[in-house]
Protein backbone atom coordinates (compact mmCIF):
# COMPACT_ATOMS: atom_id res chain seq x y z
CA UNK A 1 0.00 0.00 0.00
CA UNK A 2 1.37 3.46 -0.99
CA UNK A 3 1.74 6.18 1.18
CA UNK A 4 -1.34 7.91 -0.70
CA UNK A 5 -3.66 5.13 -0.12
CA UNK A 6 -2.93 4.61 3.33
CA UNK A 7 -4.30 8.72 3.68
CA UNK A 8 -6.90 7.53 1.80
CA UNK A 9 -8.30 4.39 3.80
CA UNK A 10 -7.04 6.35 6.66
CA UNK A 11 -9.93 9.24 5.79
CA UNK A 12 -12.40 6.59 5.08
CA UNK A 13 -12.35 4.98 8.25
CA UNK A 14 -12.13 8.67 9.92
CA UNK A 15 -15.44 9.58 8.29
CA UNK A 16 -17.15 5.79 9.50
CA UNK A 17 -16.25 6.32 12.34
CA UNK A 18 -17.21 9.52 12.71
CA UNK A 19 -20.39 8.49 11.04
CA UNK A 20 -21.41 5.74 13.97
CA UNK A 21 -21.36 8.60 16.37
CA UNK A 22 -23.61 10.79 14.46
CA UNK A 23 -26.92 11.66 15.76
CA UNK A 24 -28.94 9.32 18.36
CA UNK A 25 -29.50 9.90 21.99
CA UNK A 26 -27.73 8.36 25.13
CA UNK A 27 -29.36 6.18 27.85
CA UNK A 28 -31.11 7.92 30.66
CA UNK A 29 -29.62 5.97 33.73
CA UNK A 30 -29.75 6.48 37.05
CA UNK A 31 -28.39 9.12 39.38
CA UNK A 32 -24.88 8.65 40.02
CA UNK A 33 -23.03 10.79 42.78
CA UNK A 34 -19.26 11.83 41.82
CA UNK A 35 -16.58 12.04 44.17
CA UNK A 36 -13.27 14.21 44.36
CA UNK A 37 -11.03 13.83 46.83
CA UNK A 38 -8.81 16.35 47.84
CA UNK A 39 -7.24 16.26 51.53
CA UNK A 40 -5.31 12.48 50.91
CA UNK A 41 -2.24 12.48 52.94
CA UNK A 42 -0.33 11.09 49.86
CA UNK A 43 -1.15 14.35 47.68
CA UNK A 44 1.66 16.04 50.02
CA UNK A 45 4.19 13.68 49.45
CA UNK A 46 3.48 13.56 45.94
CA UNK A 47 3.63 17.12 45.50
CA UNK A 48 6.80 17.51 47.38
CA UNK A 49 8.36 14.70 45.90
CA UNK A 50 7.76 15.93 42.50
CA UNK A 51 7.55 19.55 42.64
CA UNK A 52 4.27 19.88 41.17
CA UNK A 53 3.64 22.97 42.44
CA UNK A 54 6.69 24.76 40.59
CA UNK A 55 5.66 22.75 37.03
CA UNK A 56 2.09 23.87 36.98
CA UNK A 57 3.27 27.47 37.60
CA UNK A 58 0.02 29.93 37.99
CA UNK A 59 -2.74 30.25 36.19
CA UNK A 60 -6.31 28.84 35.27
CA UNK A 61 -6.91 24.99 36.11
CA UNK A 62 -7.09 23.83 32.45
CA UNK A 63 -2.96 25.98 32.13
CA UNK A 64 -1.67 24.29 35.19
CA UNK A 65 -3.04 20.63 34.35
CA UNK A 66 -2.01 21.28 30.62
CA UNK A 67 1.50 21.89 31.88
CA UNK A 68 1.80 18.87 34.22
CA UNK A 69 0.45 16.97 31.41
CA UNK A 70 3.28 18.18 29.10
CA UNK A 71 5.65 17.05 31.76
CA UNK A 72 4.70 13.88 32.51
CA UNK A 73 4.18 12.79 28.59
CA UNK A 74 7.87 12.46 27.36
CA UNK A 75 8.96 11.08 30.98
CA UNK A 76 6.46 7.82 30.79
CA UNK A 77 7.47 5.02 28.16
CA UNK A 78 3.86 3.26 26.72
CA UNK A 79 3.55 -0.29 27.28
CA UNK A 80 0.41 -0.99 25.85
CA UNK A 81 -0.01 -4.76 27.32
CA UNK A 82 1.25 -3.22 31.10
CA UNK A 83 -1.03 -4.75 33.98
CA UNK A 84 -1.75 -8.30 32.01
CA UNK A 85 0.81 -10.24 33.55
CA UNK A 86 1.01 -10.89 37.08
CA UNK A 87 4.47 -9.65 37.22
CA UNK A 88 3.24 -6.38 36.81
CA UNK A 89 0.73 -6.25 39.65
CA UNK A 90 1.68 -3.30 41.73
CA UNK A 91 -0.54 -0.31 43.88
CA UNK A 92 -2.05 1.62 41.84
CA UNK A 93 -1.23 4.90 42.33
CA UNK A 94 0.66 7.88 41.38
CA UNK A 95 3.23 7.23 43.97
CA UNK A 96 3.93 3.59 43.27
CA UNK A 97 3.89 4.10 39.03
CA UNK A 98 5.97 7.05 38.79
CA UNK A 99 8.90 5.32 40.90
CA UNK A 100 8.24 2.22 38.88
CA UNK A 101 8.49 4.32 35.81
CA UNK A 102 8.99 7.77 35.42
CA UNK A 103 12.05 8.22 33.18
CA UNK A 104 13.18 5.09 32.71
CA UNK A 105 13.32 4.12 29.07
CA UNK A 106 13.37 0.33 30.26
CA UNK A 107 9.82 0.54 32.05
CA UNK A 108 6.69 1.53 30.43
CA UNK A 109 3.20 1.99 31.26
CA UNK A 110 -0.02 1.88 29.35
CA UNK A 111 -2.61 4.93 29.30
CA UNK A 112 -4.75 3.88 31.82
CA UNK A 113 -1.53 3.95 34.76
CA UNK A 114 -0.87 7.28 32.94
CA UNK A 115 -3.71 8.94 33.21
CA UNK A 116 -3.91 7.85 36.98
CA UNK A 117 -0.71 9.06 37.74
CA UNK A 118 -2.17 12.69 35.74
CA UNK A 119 -5.20 12.59 37.83
CA UNK A 120 -3.41 12.12 41.06
CA UNK A 121 -1.14 15.39 40.26
CA UNK A 122 -4.07 17.25 39.19
CA UNK A 123 -6.16 16.40 42.51
CA UNK A 124 -2.93 17.34 44.85
CA UNK A 125 -2.91 20.57 42.96
CA UNK A 126 -6.76 21.17 44.05
CA UNK A 127 -8.16 20.88 40.61
CA UNK A 128 -11.05 18.71 40.05
CA UNK A 129 -9.88 15.47 37.63
CA UNK A 130 -10.62 11.90 36.76
CA UNK A 131 -10.28 9.45 34.31
CA UNK A 132 -12.30 8.61 31.74
CA UNK A 133 -12.43 5.32 29.48
CA UNK A 134 -13.06 5.81 25.18
CA UNK A 135 -14.30 2.71 24.28
CA UNK A 136 -15.47 1.34 20.69
CA UNK A 137 -17.97 0.02 19.44
CA UNK A 138 -16.53 -3.34 18.32
CA UNK A 139 -16.35 -6.35 20.58
CA UNK A 140 -13.92 -7.73 18.35
CA UNK A 141 -11.66 -4.32 19.24
CA UNK A 142 -9.10 -5.05 21.68
CA UNK A 143 -8.30 -1.18 21.71
CA UNK A 144 -9.12 1.66 23.86
CA UNK A 145 -7.85 4.69 25.53
CA UNK A 146 -7.78 6.44 29.47
CA UNK A 147 -7.75 10.09 28.99
CA UNK A 148 -7.97 12.67 31.98
CA UNK A 149 -10.59 15.39 32.31
CA UNK A 150 -10.95 17.94 34.57
CA UNK A 151 -12.92 20.88 35.99
CA UNK A 152 -11.39 24.38 34.96
CA UNK A 153 -13.39 26.51 37.39
CA UNK A 154 -12.65 29.94 35.29
CA UNK A 155 -13.74 28.15 32.14
CA UNK A 156 -16.83 26.38 33.73
CA UNK A 157 -16.43 23.08 31.89
CA UNK A 158 -14.56 19.81 31.35
CA UNK A 159 -11.61 19.86 29.60
CA UNK A 160 -10.29 16.65 28.19
CA UNK A 161 -6.23 16.13 28.68
CA UNK A 162 -4.27 12.80 26.91
CA UNK A 163 -1.21 12.11 29.47
CA UNK A 164 0.00 9.43 26.35
CA UNK A 165 0.32 12.46 23.91
CA UNK A 166 0.62 15.48 26.32
CA UNK A 167 -2.28 16.94 24.01
CA UNK A 168 -5.96 17.58 24.39
CA UNK A 169 -8.93 18.04 22.07
CA UNK A 170 -9.89 21.63 20.29
CA UNK A 171 -12.88 22.97 18.21
CA UNK A 172 -10.65 25.91 17.06
CA UNK A 173 -11.35 28.25 20.29
CA UNK A 174 -11.12 25.68 23.37
CA UNK A 175 -10.30 22.62 24.84
CA UNK A 176 -13.21 20.07 24.58
CA UNK A 177 -14.80 17.59 26.79
CA UNK A 178 -15.00 14.56 26.08
CA UNK A 179 -18.47 14.54 25.26
CA UNK A 180 -17.78 17.59 23.54
CA UNK A 181 -15.18 15.85 21.29
CA UNK A 182 -17.55 13.07 20.40
CA UNK A 183 -19.99 15.56 19.03
CA UNK A 184 -17.65 17.71 17.50
CA UNK A 185 -16.31 13.96 15.80
CA UNK A 186 -19.65 13.25 14.91
CA UNK A 187 -19.47 16.78 12.42
CA UNK A 188 -15.95 16.15 11.62
CA UNK A 189 -14.84 18.75 12.99
CA UNK A 190 -11.78 19.99 15.47
CA UNK A 191 -8.26 18.29 16.20
CA UNK A 192 -6.19 16.74 18.58
CA UNK A 193 -3.14 19.97 19.49
CA UNK A 194 -0.33 17.93 20.57
CA UNK A 195 3.00 19.87 22.50
CA UNK A 196 4.44 22.40 20.50
CA UNK A 197 2.08 22.94 17.55
CA UNK A 198 0.39 26.28 16.60
CA UNK A 199 -1.78 26.81 13.97
CA UNK A 200 -5.50 26.82 12.77
CA UNK A 201 -7.83 24.10 13.44
CA UNK A 202 -7.42 22.43 9.35
CA UNK A 203 -3.77 22.31 9.46
CA UNK A 204 -4.40 20.95 13.00
CA UNK A 205 -6.89 18.47 11.51
CA UNK A 206 -4.57 17.38 8.68
CA UNK A 207 -1.37 17.39 10.65
CA UNK A 208 -3.32 14.79 13.25
CA UNK A 209 -5.20 12.80 11.41
CA UNK A 210 -4.24 9.59 12.97
CA UNK A 211 -4.91 10.74 16.02
CA UNK A 212 -8.57 12.26 15.25
CA UNK A 213 -8.98 8.82 13.94
CA UNK A 214 -8.24 7.33 16.52
CA UNK A 215 -10.51 9.52 19.00
CA UNK A 216 -13.40 8.56 16.80
CA UNK A 217 -12.91 4.78 16.61
CA UNK A 218 -12.94 4.83 20.52
CA UNK A 219 -15.51 7.67 21.29
CA UNK A 220 -18.83 5.26 21.22
CA UNK A 221 -19.15 5.19 24.42
CA UNK A 222 -17.35 6.41 27.92
CA UNK A 223 -16.62 5.48 31.65
CA UNK A 224 -16.01 7.71 33.94
CA UNK A 225 -14.87 6.67 37.83
CA UNK A 226 -17.16 7.53 40.38
CA UNK A 227 -14.69 8.04 43.04
CA UNK A 228 -11.00 10.21 42.04
CA UNK A 229 -9.06 10.11 45.11
CA UNK A 230 -5.29 8.44 45.78
CA UNK A 231 -5.43 4.99 45.01
CA UNK A 232 -8.67 2.86 43.82
CA UNK A 233 -10.67 3.34 46.81
CA UNK A 234 -14.11 2.53 46.27
CA UNK A 235 -14.46 3.81 43.07
CA UNK A 236 -16.64 2.00 40.16
CA UNK A 237 -16.47 2.61 36.57
CA UNK A 238 -19.98 4.76 35.60
CA UNK A 239 -20.94 4.11 31.35
CA UNK A 240 -22.03 6.74 29.41
CA UNK A 241 -23.62 4.74 26.04
CA UNK A 242 -25.89 5.35 23.50
CA UNK A 243 -29.67 3.97 23.75
CA UNK A 244 -29.86 0.21 22.75
CA UNK A 245 -26.13 -0.15 23.27
CA UNK A 246 -25.70 -3.03 25.61
CA UNK A 247 -22.12 -2.52 26.95
CA UNK A 248 -22.19 -5.68 29.18
CA UNK A 249 -23.20 -7.68 26.37
CA UNK A 250 -20.32 -5.81 24.38
CA UNK A 251 -17.94 -6.68 27.52
CA UNK A 252 -18.47 -10.20 27.33
CA UNK A 253 -17.84 -11.13 23.78
CA UNK A 254 -14.67 -8.66 24.02
CA UNK A 255 -13.38 -10.42 26.63
CA UNK A 256 -14.24 -13.79 25.09
CA UNK A 257 -12.61 -12.99 22.10
CA UNK A 258 -9.66 -11.92 24.15
CA UNK A 259 -9.41 -15.58 25.10
CA UNK A 260 -10.00 -16.74 22.07
CA UNK A 261 -7.05 -14.79 20.36
CA UNK A 262 -4.44 -15.28 23.19
CA UNK A 263 -2.57 -18.19 22.49
CA UNK A 264 -2.31 -16.51 19.14
CA UNK A 265 -0.93 -13.69 20.47
CA UNK A 266 1.46 -15.29 22.68
CA UNK A 267 0.54 -13.77 26.09
CA UNK A 268 1.36 -15.65 29.17
CA UNK A 269 -0.96 -17.45 31.85
CA UNK A 270 -1.08 -14.86 34.17
CA UNK A 271 -2.69 -12.77 31.50
CA UNK A 272 -4.55 -15.54 30.12
CA UNK A 273 -5.92 -15.43 34.26
CA UNK A 274 -6.34 -11.67 34.29
CA UNK A 275 -8.62 -11.71 31.57
CA UNK A 276 -10.62 -15.15 32.86
CA UNK A 277 -11.38 -12.89 35.86
CA UNK A 278 -12.61 -9.87 34.26
CA UNK A 279 -14.78 -11.81 32.04
CA UNK A 280 -16.47 -13.69 35.09
CA UNK A 281 -16.91 -10.23 36.77
CA UNK A 282 -18.70 -8.43 34.07
CA UNK A 283 -20.70 -11.39 33.70
CA UNK A 284 -21.41 -11.07 37.56
CA UNK A 285 -22.39 -7.35 37.93
CA UNK A 286 -24.30 -5.51 35.67
CA UNK A 287 -22.24 -2.04 34.26
CA UNK A 288 -23.30 1.35 36.24
CA UNK A 289 -25.47 3.44 33.37
CA UNK A 290 -25.64 7.10 34.12
CA UNK A 291 -25.98 10.31 32.15
CA UNK A 292 -25.18 13.33 30.72
CA UNK A 293 -25.34 14.47 34.01
CA UNK A 294 -21.78 13.24 34.73
CA UNK A 295 -20.76 16.00 32.89
CA UNK A 296 -22.08 18.91 35.61
CA UNK A 297 -19.87 20.92 37.26
CA UNK A 298 -18.60 18.75 40.29
CA UNK A 299 -20.96 19.14 43.32
CA UNK A 300 -17.96 17.02 45.56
Amino acid sequence: MTKKERIEQDNRLFEIYCGMLYGGRFEEGEPIPLYYHFACPEFAVLRKTYGLEKIAGRGGDFSMALKICRWLAPNLMHEGDFFLTEGHEMPYNALALLEYAFGRKDRGLNCSCKAKILAECCLALGIHARRVGLYPNSPYDIDNHVVVEIFDMQKKKWCMLDPTTGGYFTDGTQPLSCLEMRAALSERRGSAVLPHQRGEIGALAERNAGWNLYYAKNSYYFTVETVSGFGMGTSRDAYLVPQGFDSCARNIKNAEFLLEKAGEWGWDEGALGRIARWADEVRERRPLVGSLAMWNPPSR
